[in-house]
């Protein structure tokens, strides 16, 4: 099962890797503000946002690890995809999904083995060193998107055709994974599923909001507001899942991964939607 959930993962973050260029990383020259502040949102605020809910909510320490280590994902495909579709600004959308996957190999680790032990989280995974964790996170998002990426350079006609198909056997993939984990691991999953929907859901509202307040701070147009709301707000699920069921082994964390995956998506169509109409 674990090398399943390593293979979906790896295969959806090459998927990611085929849509990418590298004149997509340069969205931090073209807009430097909206870049730097959506980032600002997505790898301070949110993680921060996380950690005082469960504190403030009293939360046992696997949930709130786990809602932790939602808010310290990168937001993936997934953004990129519904910003196209409610016509946001998808250059933003992509260099910060370049951006923050770079950035997560590194602060998520970092960030996670620091905070989870305030968090009263003493799983057998946290023994698992800084470096060994970013050299296997990066092995499982770095390295395939920059695959990805090389084919898209190298095959550009060819990973144009393929994109799609990958995306759809990747999504196809993860989800039967998640179905076969479910089916392993009810009881838990159910309980966890049950204490943190009304923390995860607080989360999602929160991130959602952050991104609209941000862009209002820094006087963005309408069209780069709604993409700073689903690239503050949308986080990577499969990400989650990979870290909680491989590095740190504890079916407890996926709760919050669970609900928030299925929860974002719910919120993302209307407001897709909402956007469409206003146009």
């Amino acid at each position: 099962m674990d090398f399943l959930l390593s293979a979906a993962l790896i295969l959806m973050m090459f998927s990611m890797g085929l849509g990418l260029t590298l004149a997509d990383f340069t969205g931090l020259l073209r807009s430097p503000k909206l870049v730097l502040t959506t980032l600002c949102g997505q790898l301070l605020i949110l993680p921060a946002l996380a950690v005082i809910i469960g504190v403030a909510l009293n939360l046992s320490a696997p949930i709130a690890v786990g809602l932790l280590l939602v808010a310290l994902c990168p937001s993936g495909s997934t953004s990129n995809f519904f910003c196209k579709l409610g016509q946001g600004n998808a250059a933003l959308s992509v260099s910060l999904t370049a951006i923050i996957s770079v950035v997560t190999v590194f602060s998520l680790p970092l960030v996670l083995l620091t905070l989870s032990p305030f968090l009263g989280y003493e799983g057998s995974g946290l023994n698992l060193s800084f470096l060994d964790a970013i050299v296997d996170i990066g092995m499982h998002t770095l390295l395939p998107v920059t695959v990805g990426m090389g084919c898209r350079h190298g095959f550009t006609e060819l990973s144009l055709k393929l994109e799609g198909p990958v995306v759809f056997l990747s999504s196809l993939m993860f989800g039967g994974v998640i179905v076969l984990l479910w089916w392993q691991n009810w009881e838990g999953i159910t309980q966890a599923f049950a204490l943190t929907g009304a923390s995860t859901l607080l989360l999602l509202f929160l991130a959602l909001t952050t991104g609209w307040l941000l862009g209002v701070v820094i006087k963005a147009d309408l069209k780069d507001r709604f993409t700073m709301v689903l690239e503050v707000g949308i986080q990577n699920g499969a990400l989650a899942f990979f870290i909680a069921m491989n590095l740190l082994q504890d079916v407890a964390l996926v709760g919050p991964a669970t609900v928030y995956t299925v929860a974002m998506v719910l919120v993302a169509v209307p407001l897709v939607f909402f956007r469409r109409r206003r146009l």
